[in-house]
């Protein structure tokens, strides 16, 4: 194989995920379009350019199907290891097994992972298919991170206590035992949408069938349903907290003439100067199923190189599980989740406060970048990370989804949407586009369907060759944000822009302002009142007569106040500068009163080693297990039927949801407590637990996600076959 492969030209350049599989020992791309479909039989490579502060570029992983050959595995492995060395070693580098995959990988796909049988030696391609006569039945398993695997088309393949999506080309049933919960329907509706639009580009129909009552259709390919078992949950795995802080710290080295491993420390938490740049360390938490390799950067050549080889030996010696994850770790690169077991743990230029810098001895400086949207494209390495293909300066069209069609918008209206719309975004530059799919909160289930057909459907006429964004209301990514030049986007929180359809704008109007990079800006309407203000951003309150408020609060930055601003001047209301606590009693009076507020300095201030956490207790399978929520979370990761904690450092909340048992409401407590009192990296025992109630949240909870909506809760009990279909 050859030390640079003509795939590598690519890898890193383009925004987000890039997957490849190993075809006849060569990297073969995978359409966007299947990412997160997995054959059992093959090995895949898989680079993630990640959007984060300041450390994090590209996450690199290798994943192996449970029945790939030894020879694809060792493929995988060796271009691996050469995509690392054509990035400059930047890449955190991960082993993936299939049924084992790590936090970081399972993120990237939020509509689950499928596992299909076969591979590529029997004769199974990813090709994007709309195959409408295809048959095949999927297992859907798994809460926050969803695992769909093929099994046999058969009575004998389902329990009550699942769901299951039968696949029939024209026609999708979404599959619901009498057992499982409303959380687990939903996430098959997402999967069974998913699988409508993008395999079968929206020419199926997706139809929820209850246990018990399934039609004909499906009985003719079934036969008549027999009696079916409650499930088995021997595949869950049970949170044992208590092995959170048992690591040991070994160090890895050739001087002697071969590949040494000695022990540095065994109790954690470690110090960040046992880190030597001039040498690779295993940490071994091995007993929750996973291993670190920490690369020096001055650590010798063979040692950085193989450094997977010899966490793979590690585990093997240690008597370890052949899933054992395997994270390796450059030095800067370091994740959350490595730095956990050291104490103080501080990244290079971290602040420490107000014109304070960490600058660590052991850790080289880089290069500082202005941080200037507008040139962020201009750097290769930039561009990846904050998924900037250019500077916005192409040409943007944009068309509102209604039932006759795509209808174009005003372009004075540009970068202005409404929660109760779908937008397509036709975006070209040179000679290449990008669709994106914007779709509202509050759009309805017909809207959600007609805006993916009429993406398929431009990009057709495109000549099938556009890049297709999905992006839903809050997660836009920068680069849509950069294409309306110099204006903030404005969400306008329901409602729509067709003419006739407007709902009367309300009397009293809240927007938040917050900066996501320097010279981009997203202004979010909110719920009016004082408990959605936020210390950390800029807002306008605008009242009925067209006066106003500009309010600005204490860690508001100059971009945010140019926000509110801005957005006063659109809707043509004269608003009176204010600064937090120097606030008028008629600013109260229109909010309803004075109320508490998010006041957290660390919404700005947090580092990733301390970034917030969510996860989610349940014992829905018959046991009690607490599990993390991957990626960025919002609100609707919050389960109505479980009880989750939000670690945010200086306390852990648990929420509470209103189906929650009473079992469930009791151990999340006690993990919450077991939690801290286990911290890898000794944090004080008594940090605060916080006890809240789905509906009752208290502003240090919502303003950690960005335009917390009070009315979510009233959505989420619409029906769940209307959001399957």
């Amino acid at each position: 194989m050859a030390l640079s492969h003509k795939e590598f030209n690519n890898a890193g350049k383009t925004a987000g995920l890039q997957i490849w599989r190993i075809e006849r020992m060569e990297l073969v791309p995978v359409p966007q379009k299947l990412h997160g479909n997995f054959y059992t039989g093959d090995a895949y490579v898989v680079l993630y350019t990640r959007k984060q502060r300041e450390n994090y570029s590209y996450h690199l992983h290798y994943w192996l199907g449970e029945e790939c050959s030894q020879d694809e595995s060792t493929a995988a492995a060796i271009f691996t290891v050469q995509l690392d060395d054509h990035l400059g070693g930047k890449p955190v580098q991960y082993r993936e097994l299939q049924g084992a995959e790590s936090t970081d990988f399972t993120r990237y796909f939020k509509d689950g992972i499928t596992y299909r049988t076969g591979g590529v030696a029997s004769g199974f391609n990813h090709v994007v298919t709309n195959n409408l006569s295809a048959q095949r039945l999927l297992h859907i398993k798994g809460r926050r991170v969803v695992r769909a695997t093929q099994v046999p088309l058969s009575w004998s393949s389902f329990n009550s206590g699942d769901c299951f999506i039968i696949d029939l080309g024209k026609t999708i049933y979404m599959w619901c035992g009498s057992k499982c919960n409303k959380f687990e329907q939903l996430k098959a509706a997402q999967l069974a949408r998913s699988i409508r639009d993008n395999e079968r580009s929206s020419r199926a129909e997706v139809v929820m069938v209850e246990e018990g009552q399934e039609p004909t259709g499906l009985i003719e390919v079934l036969g008549e349903k027999p009696e079916l078992s409650e499930g088995d949950d021997d595949d869950d795995t049970q949170a044992d907290m208590l092995n959170r802080k048992i690591a040991k710290l070994y160090m890895v080295s050739d001087a002697s003439g071969k590949m040494e491993v000695t022990v540095v420390k065994e109790e954690n938490p470690f110090l960040q100067s046992d880190l030597l740049s001039d040498e690779c360390f295993i940490l071994d938490h091995g007993k929750n199923k996973i291993i670190f390799v920490w690369k020096g950067q001055n650590a010798n050549p063979k040692e950085r190189k193989e450094a997977m080889k010899t966490a793979e030996g590690f585990i093997r010696q240690m008597g370890y599980p052949a899933n054992t994850q395997i994270q390796v770790l450059p030095q800067g690169g370091e994740t959350p989740m490595f730095k956990q077991f050291f104490q103080d743990w501080k990244d290079k230029d971290q602040s420490l406060g107000l014109g304070k810098i960490c600058v660590t001895e052991k850790i080289a400086k880089i290069q500082q970048v202005d941080f200037d949207a507008s040139k962020l494209h201009m750097s290769d390495h930039m561009a990846a990370k904050y998924n900037m293909v250019d500077d916005g300066s192409g040409d943007t069209q944009i068309w509102r989804v209604e039932s006759s069609g795509r209808v174009p918008v005003d372009h004075r209206s540009y970068g202005q949407f409404y929660g109760g719309d779908c937008y397509i975004i036709l975006y070209t530059y040179g000679f290449r586009q990008i669709i994106y799919t914007w779709q509202g909160s509050s759009c309805t289930v017909d809207e959600l369907t007609a805006s993916a057909y009429l993406t398929v459907e431009l990009d057709r006429s495109l000549g099938g060759n556009a890049v297709q964004v999905r992006v839903c209301q809050g997660k836009e990514p920068p680069h849509l944000l950069s294409l309306f030049k110099s204006k903030p986007l404005i969400v306008f929180k329901s409602g729509t822009s067709r003419l006739g359809g407007q709902a009367p704008t309300p009397p009293t109007q809240l927007f938040q302002v917050r900066r996501n990079l320097s010279t981009i800006t997203r202004i979010s309407e909110v719920d009016a009142k004082a408990a959605s203000l936020n210390s950390n951003d800029a807002f306008l309150l605008k009242m009925a007569d067209g006066q106003g408020f500009l309010w600005v609060g204490k860690g508001a930055s100059e971009e945010e106040e140019q926000g509110a601003e801005y957005i006063s001047k659109e809707l043509k209301c004269s608003a009176k500068r204010i600064v937090e606590g120097q606030e008028p009693a008629n600013f109260w009076a229109v909010l309803g009163g004075k109320t508490a507020y998010q006041t957290s300095e660390r919404l700005e201030s947090q580092t990733l080693t301390h970034s917030p956490r969510l996860f989610g207790c349940s014992n829905k399978t018959g046991r009690f297990i607490v599990e993390e929520v991957p990626g960025e979370f919002t609100q609707d990761d919050l389960a109505e039927d479980d009880v989750m904690l939000l670690d945010v450092w200086d306390q852990v909340f648990v929420w509470i949801g209103k189906d929650a048992n009473k079992v469930e409401k009791t151990e999340s407590l006690k993990s919450a407590k077991q939690y801290i009192e286990t911290d890898p990296s000794g944090r004080d025992p008594l940090t605060p637990v916080v006890v809240v109630k789905q509906g009752y949240e208290p502003p240090n909870f919502t303003g950690w996600f960005l335009a917390w909506n009070d009315h979510h809760w009233n959505s989420l009990s619409l029906d769940i076959q209307s959001m399957a279909v």
